[in-house]
């Protein structure tokens, strides 16, 4: 992890913002892939500081950058007062001790009615401790085009096999059309959802007690080969390999793409800009894989807050938090995002008007209390965090489908990048 972090430090010098050390109390946020609730945020954080007679500074920093950019700032010693990341990266953080417990306000979410998602908190504990706050509940859906598939006379796939054999109809009438938008580059949606394929074909990590790799297994080659498969036929297309954490998102949004995994912030896109495209959309569950330890697996993961153990303003960032999760607060800004991030409180999700009538997010309650976390088969580990801030599956995807290693040699150099980051 020492190289890792190194290395990490090393390629981000000049991504520091010079000047976040002038304001009293320094946020750091992934962008909402939503400007109206970016902006929301930020007058949010200006009020608050206005309210405690503080200056504040809410920076949003692209979530491909967001780590390199904390590297730098934890060796220069200028880590803002509370940062924003995914909750694959708190065992991480957490493990770097650079993070303060904020088992209290945890507490403080847990006592409002109907509690918080449980499902979350796993992967923030470290040594017993919450090292971070659950900001959402991020659940993974499929987009699935009605319009292409009628088109070639089939129906919503239900199966890994379906979505193949749909993608290979749809391509063919449409030759210029993305059919499968799997990222296959190293950005974080192309870690995330690689994972989601992999363990729907029966794929682990590690085993229940989070202590062996069990990466090289039937089931993941079998993943890898079907990725190869469709990227070789064109269902996945070349492209994907340079896509950055929007990729996807802009294929469907433009109509250029079948099917792709995505939170809801497409889906609110299409709400607001796209008619037409929502209506042949369907959102659905991700289809299952094959054999007896196929599956259908939906990545749970949660963007989270954290606070420096280093901030001279560890009272600030405390108010900022218990400012920011007020029930009040919070529910404008849940409605603002517009279905991107599903609320931490599940009586929002069976309050607001935004999921309690919509079928399309029917089945996101189901889905943020069931899905599966970063780590499986074992529970989030530092461990898993430092093989997800790696790209090691990503990677040896690349080296698959790039430099034309077999899935069996990708899969074992994985394995061993994976022990070798214990």
């Amino acid at each position: 992890m020492k190289t890792l972090m190194a290395s990490l430090t090393a390629s981000a010098a000049l991504l520091l913002p010079a000047a976040s050390q002038a304001q009293d109390l320094t946020i750091w946020a992934i962008q909402a892939f939503n400007q109206q609730a970016d902006e929301l945020i930020t007058r949010m954080a200006e009020d608050f500081g206005t309210e405690r007679g503080i200056s504040v500074e809410y920076s949003i920093v692209p979530a491909n950058v967001l780590n390199e950019r904390l590297a730098a700032a934890i060796q220069g010693n200028a880590m803002p007062d509370v940062f924003m990341n995914v909750g694959q990266q708190v065992q991480y953080f957490a493990r770097l001790g650079v993070t303060q417990p904020l088992d209290d306000i945890l507490t403080e979410m847990r006592a409002v009615e109907g509690g918080i998602y449980e499902s979350t908190v796993s992967s923030l504990m470290y040594e017993g401790q919450a090292m971070a706050l659950p900001l959402e509940v991020d659940v993974v859906p499929m987009y699935a085009r009605k319009d292409l598939l009628e088109e070639v006379g089939l129906g919503l796939p239900k199966t890994l096999d379906e979505l193949r054999a749909a993608s290979q109809a749809i391509l063919e009438k449409n030759p210029a059309i993305t059919a499968f938008g799997l990222p296959t580059s190293t950005a974080n949606d192309a870690e995330a959802q690689a994972r989601m394929l992999i363990w729907s074909f029966g794929g682990k990590m590690f085993d229940e007690t989070g202590t062996e790799v069990t990466w090289n297994s039937p089931e993941t080659i079998a993943a890898y080969q079907f990725i190869a498969d469709m990227f070789t036929e064109g269902t996945i297309p070349r492209s994907t390999l340079t896509w950055d954490d929007g990729g996807n998102n802009t294929a469907y949004q433009t109509g250029r793409a079948a099917f792709i995994m995505n939170p809801p912030s497409v889906y609110n896109w299409l709400r607001e800009n796209d008619a037409e495209l929502l209506a042949d959309t369907a959102l659905i569950a991700m289809p299952a894989g094959p054999g007896e330890n196929g599956r259908s697996a939906t990545m749970l993961s949660t963007f989270s807050w954290m606070v420096s153990n280093r901030s001279e303003r560890q009272d600030d960032a405390m108010a900022w938090l218990r400012y920011f999760f007020e029930p009040a607060n919070y529910e404008k800004i849940i409605d603002t995002v517009g279905g991107r991030w599903i609320p931490i409180y599940p009586g929002m999700t069976a309050s607001m008007p935004l999921f309690a009538e919509n079928p399309d997010f029917a089945n996101f309650d189901e889905m943020a209390r069931n899905g599966v976390v970063d780590g499986h088969a074992g529970p989030p580990s530092a461990w898993a965090a430092t093989v997800n801030t790696a790209k090691i599956v990503t990677q040896s995807i690349q080296r698959m489908l790039v430099d034309g290693e077999t899935p069996e040699d990708a899969v074992a150099w994985a394995a061993s990048r994976i022990e070798e980051a214990r």
